[in-house]
């Protein structure tokens, strides 16, 4: 069969011709620091020839040969390709890069709930037409081949819309939310078809589904709608990083909220125990490489606290791990969504765990999502914005409050970031080297305690005096350089991260270079100086 032209989408929309080894690349963004290992973690060698051949297949309408397989705008977990047919069919190509999540248990998972969410709950995902979660196929790599997404994607237009389309598409947006959380379940994992775990010698835990009406009612899903599907472990990769990929680890699913924290911190005292060595934490000292003992004394500390951090069992729901302007496509003369697609890692989990506001109506500013949501929501009866964000969060929240009730009780949870911050956070600190975050969520818990538990129950933690001053001599460092790093993002210079596009790199990386020096000047002494060259984030260290 003969090959198709190759080609890449750019940003702004063109085309342009590239080479079969473009096709495996990663070639969007350049990094200022740690490049190799993240170029790495988004390449994947595969058999163009069999990829074809599995899409022609699947295409079907007597389609004989693809014609031109164009690369699409990458994203950072998978590469897509939309392959176009001689008879003018076109299917969608998805393989996953190594950094998407472990090898099958993704792939499997993503293509279960789809199936799940098009034909149980009747929702717009694109169907899939053919896949494979044996990396020794003949592409040489799991794939799923879909229909491409009628529509346009939303951030395409969103901000050419009127304030009264761009509400409407709130209210569908928050149907489709109460749509999604009227399905609930008893246990927090992933959905997979039955038959893989078992071939997979796993536990395959039935659904349990249960239908809340917009009564309040609950009823018991039809077994021979649902019988196919069960839940299983998780797929998030920070769970099957490295050396825990191997690890025989609790990754669910889980019965209850308490049972899935404590789980978190187990799996992380096991890894640490096993496989964490000094290192160097520069905010500390320079010199003394920081103990995975004090890494898993915090752990154990969590570990304590867990059953105060707990809220009541609750149903678990499946959410969409991320609505922004992208995942969403929409008819553009009806300004109705069409699909919504990147259901990778989707999870079945509590309300409180889940993202409590679409991305896409996060207001855009200096700082970080959590603090720009906190602002914009302390915010959300006052008059529209400029943007009109405002006003179209505020009338998300009223709907969702109506008609998404229980779903938004979960999520408003009296002191729900006070309780979840210290989970989120545990899970592969050592090995991205930020303890301190998560120690600094333990401090937070530790300082409110009085908010969280009765005045009879004293706090089951402590730190000591030494700890808290070393604690607090490195949130002086961070903030410090903080300010720095989120000035530059604001004047569009240097991104948060030091990802960048890659016609901005050689910019970018003289930027860097010049206020990193001007940064090491500010320095009161010559030690001061060697610290402050330290720890700039955008560098390659010595390993």
């Amino acid at each position: 069969m003969a090959m198709p032209v190759f080609r890449k989408q750019k940003d702004d929309g063109s085309e342009e011709e590239i080479s079969e080894v473009e096709l495996y690349r990663y070639t969007r963004y350049r990094w200022l620091c740690n490049e190799p290992e993240n170029l790495a973690m988004r390449y994947r060698k595969f058999n163009i020839s069999a990829l074809v051949d599995a899409a022609v297949n699947a295409a079907g309408n007597c389609a004989r040969s693809c014609v031109k397989l164009l690369k699409c705008t990458e994203g950072q977990y998978n590469k897509a390709f939309l392959m176009t047919m001689d008879n003018g069919a076109e299917v969608l190509a998805r393989i996953p890069n190594p950094n998407a999540g472990p090898a099958f248990y993704t792939t499997a998972s993503e293509v279960a709930t789809r199936h799940f969410l098009r034909t149980v709950l009747n929702l717009p995902v694109p169907r899939i037409y053919a896949y494979s979660l044996d990396p020794l196929n003949p592409v040489g790599a799991e794939y799923i081949i879909e229909e491409k997404a009628r529509g346009k994607p939303l951030g395409s237009l969103w901000y050419q819309w009127q304030t009264e389309s761009q509400l409407d598409l709130v209210t569908q947006l928050v149907d489709f939310e109460t749509k999604l959380a009227s399905v609930s379940f008893r246990r927090h994992g992933c959905i997979y078809y039955k038959k893989d775990l078992e071939k997979k010698g796993l536990p395959a835990y039935d659904l349990e589904a249960e239908s809340l009406s917009s009564d309040g009612h609950t009823s018991r899903l039809n077994s021979e709608i649902t019988k196919e599907f069960a839940l299983g472990p998780l797929t998030e990769a920070r769970l099957w990083e490295g050396e825990r990929a191997t690890m025989n680890l609790d990754r669910g699913p889980w019965s209850t909220p308490l049972s899935y924290m404590a789980a978190m911190g187990i799996n992380e005292i096991q890894w640490a125990t096993a496989y964490a060595k000094p290192q160097i934490n520069v905010y500390l000292s320079i010199e003394t490489p920081e103990s995975p003992d004090e890494y898993i004394s915090l752990l154990r500390r969590y570990l304590q606290l867990v059953p105060h951090l707990s809220p009541g069992p609750f149903r678990t729901s499946l959410s969409h791990p991320d609505l922004h302007l992208d995942n969403i496509f929409v008819d553009s003369d009806t300004k109705k969504i069409t699909f919504i697609i990147d259901w990778q890692s989707a999870a079945v989990s509590e309300p409180f765990f889940q993202h409590s506001i679409p991305r896409m109506l996060i207001p855009v500013g200096p700082c970080s999502p959590g603090e720009r949501l906190e602002a914009a929501l302390e915010e959300s009866n006052a008059r529209e914005d400029s943007n009109g964000t405002v006003d179209l969060l505020s009338h998300y929240q009223n709907l969702s409050r109506l008609k998404n009730g229980q779903r938004w009780a979960a999520i408003n949870l009296h002191n729900r970031s006070l309780l979840t911050e210290p989970v989120s956070l545990l899970c592969g600190a050592w090995s991205r080297n930020d303890v301190f975050s998560f120690r600094h969520a333990l401090i937070h818990v530790a300082a409110r305690w009085k908010e969280i538990a009765p005045a009879t129950t004293p706090c089951p933690i402590q730190f000591t005096e030494h700890e808290l001053e070393l604690h607090n001599d490195e949130l002086e460092l961070l903030e410090g350089l903080g300010e720095v790093l989120h000035q530059l993002q604001n004047d569009n210079l240097v991104p948060l991260g030091g990802m960048v596009l890659r016609e901005n790199y050689e910019q970018a990386l003289r930027i860097n270079n010049s206020v990193r020096e001007m940064f090491v000047d500010m320095a009161e002494s010559e030690s001061q100086k060697v610290l402050y060259s330290q720890i700039w984030p955008y560098q390659d260290r010595d390993s």
